[in-house]
């Protein structure tokens, strides 16, 4: 395995990554994936073996000092391989490498695989956000200090 920087090239694989992952009222647009790959403080990291795309994180270091994890998509075929992990974990390096002190993610709240995992990674439930996701879902805000 092998993990790089986001390429332009990657952004289709990571695109349909996104669609396999979530539902489609939750599953990123083409335009709204492409705005937070493209921001200035865009943090992605993209997992892959033999040019097969195994999951990607992408995340915002934040001007105010912490890091926010947009999203972490691990392939279906992929996951309880600790791939998660390792894109988490380097997630974070980098944040704390760019100076924050925390970070930040939401989950919807039915999501119970996602938040097992953030739960394991030391992640806590900060508060709940009503009506967060489209159909009136909720989602948690959740956080960790980072050391």
């Amino acid at each position: 395995m092998e993990l790089h920087d986001y390429r332009a090239d990657d952004f289709d694989s990571l695109w349909e990554l996104d669609q396999q992952c979530f539902p489609p009222e939750i599953a990123y647009s083409r335009r709204e994936l492409s705005y937070y790959l493209k921001k200035k403080s865009a943090v992605v990291l993209v997992a892959s073996d033999d040019a097969k795309l195994l999951g990607f994180a992408v995340g915002h270091v934040d001007a105010r000092g912490f890091g926010h994890v947009v999203t972490l998509d691990v392939a279906p075929g992929e996951r309880k391989r600790g791939l998660g992990s390792t894109l988490m974990q380097g997630l974070e390096t980098r944040f704390r490498d760019a100076g924050c002190g925390s970070a930040f993610l939401e989950v919807a709240v039915n999501n119970r695989a996602a938040l097992s995992f953030y739960k394991k990674h030391g992640y806590t439930v900060l508060k709940t956000l009503r009506r967060y996701y489209p159909g009136g879902l909720d989602g948690l805000l959740m956080g960790k200090q980072l050391e």
